[in-house]
């Protein structure tokens, strides 16, 4: 396609002698999104042809004069066609087929417009590796009867991909969210939307892969930026491994870890966003188990889920014990449902404001001792509990006073049991952000909102399993940029 970005979302670019459709609204960036994919081809000295339905040559050189494209080049070629009412032997009004270059006609003697004209014109002077036809919006004048367009469009293509053998991009007008004709889009090979929005009042476009049969594209939105070329970006969504300023531990579930880059972030503040109906509770079993192997202390602000003898279950299936935790000094509770024995040893009931949590934070620390802690914190208790002022007072606290380098801070949120105010806190604190949900057919996804490593943007499904660590998270794509960073 000539653009780096876009070619890399593609998997090397748009597959050989197949049809992609792009569809966008007026303004988008069609026409010079198919001009850069000749000009790519261009520049691979492919032969290439530019249809036109709408401009004569003169109006596209005009068009694109402050573009790096080689108009003029001598394996491009340009045509427009145009469908005009003349009126036939009988006076009864037709479309007519001609075709134009430099604003006047190369030839006078109009034909039908109708498929087979077209197909004839095509075989005739159709010679090409690449071609762009501008717009097939134009085709649709051909009839009023949607069964017999998709045959007359399923033999237009057939016509250019097959029998000519080109790589062929056509434009469609779309609507704002770029979804052009279905029948448009059913019978093309691929489809790239393009769109244009407001951010903070300017305009930007984006472009989104929406479809590429066979391959395993990339479906995240980018935007472009129409210049001198046609210019997709970001190239990469992750800070790059030179402004490293954390580190990370393992989970231990594979996909996960793939996801965040490595695992979770330490020594700052990660955020697990949920929307209450995705399951937890073999995610926080992995996640303690694997910090009690690698020798963390836990300190517990349990959800409502996580009751004693529910956290001894899950401590259970990876072969720890509650008490023997609690008893070593290693596992600490503090209570803010109710409930919980106030007391058993390491169990703090609740504190009604900041700085009584920040005196158990501050006991829990002196007898953590020189271990690393993973703190797992149900931030909705705290601000249920505390009030938004005491709640951020807290959050701050944990990370400036009590979070060393090797430690885990993660705060659990659901954001439709707070106000947006303290759920865009809590996104804004955190280092690494990640969202958990449930969609309506029961799939479960995990999806790395923020993080300085791994794939943001990108959305994984869960599988639950029999054995440990009885949950699997899909692997991100491994073509997509390589957000590791190495320790």
């Amino acid at each position: 396609m000539g653009d780096t970005v876009l070619d890399g979302m593609l998997k090397g670019g748009v597959p050989r002698n197949r049809s992609v459709l792009i569809a966008g609204a007026p303004g988008t960036g069609k026409t010079t999104l198919g001009m850069q994919f000749l000009q790519a081809g261009l520049e691979a000295g492919e032969r290439c042809l530019f249809i036109s339905t709408e401009q004569t040559r003169d109006e596209l050189q005009e068009s694109f004069a402050s573009y790096d494209f080689d108009l003029d080049h001598e394996q491009l070629a340009t045509t427009s066609l145009h469908a005009s009412p003349e009126q036939d032997s009988n006076g009864r009004q037709q479309l007519r087929l001609r075709t134009l270059e430099g604003g006047s006609a190369v030839d006078e003697q109009f034909v039908g417009f109708t498929l087979s004209n077209i197909i004839t014109y095509l075989r005739r002077g159709a010679a090409a590796d690449r071609i762009v036809f501008d717009s097939v919006s134009a085709l649709e004048i051909l009839t009023d009867e949607e069964g017999l367009f998709r045959r007359y469009l399923l033999e237009f293509l057939q016509t250019l991909t097959s029998e000519i053998g080109a790589t062929t991009l056509l434009t469609a007008e779309a609507n704002r969210e770029g979804y052009a004709d279905d029948i448009l889009e059913f019978s093309t090979h691929g489809v790239l939307r393009l769109t244009r929005e407001a951010v903070n009042d300017d305009p930007h476009r984006f472009l989104k892969v929406a479809k590429m049969r066979g391959v395993d594209h990339d479906p995240r939105t980018v935007e472009f930026t129409l210049g001198s070329s046609f210019a997709c970006a970001p190239s990469r969504r992750s800070q790059p491994p030179a402004l490293k300023t954390h580190k990370h531990t393992s989970i231990g579930i594979d996909g996960l870890d793939s996801l965040c880059g490595g695992g979770l972030a330490t020594g700052a503040g990660v955020l697990l966003h949920h929307d209450g109906r995705a399951n937890l509770t073999a995610l926080f079993s992995q996640l303690m188990s694997q910090c009690i192997d690698k020798g963390y202390n836990i300190l517990l602000v349990p959800t409502i889920r996580m009751r004693p003898e529910s956290v001894r279950t899950l401590l259970t299936g990876h072969n720890n014990s509650l008490d023997t935790l609690m008893g070593d000094n290693r596992l600490f509770v503090l209570d803010m449902i109710g409930a919980w024995d106030e007391t058993t040893e390491n169990v703090f009931g609740s504190r009604e404001s900041a700085s009584g949590i920040r005196s158990v934070l501050q006991a829990v620390h002196e007898r953590a001792g020189d271990q690393p802690t993973l703190s797992l914190i149900n931030a909705d208790a705290m601000v249920n509990k505390l009030g938004t002022a005491d709640a951020r007072d807290v959050r701050y606290a944990q990370e400036a006073r009590f979070l060393d380098s090797d430690d885990l801070l993660i705060h659990i949120h659901n954001p439709a049991v707070t106000v947006d105010e303290i759920d865009g806190f809590y996104k804004n604190a955190a280092e690494q952000v990640i969202k958990t949900w449930i969609t309506e057919s029961g799939l479960q996804y995990f999806s790395l909102e923020k993080s300085p490593c791994g794939f943001v943007g990108t959305t994984s499904m869960v599988e639950y399993v029999e054995e440990p660590p009885y949950l699997e998270v899909q692997m991100p794509p491994e073509e997509r940029e390589n957000p590791h960073i190495v320790d």
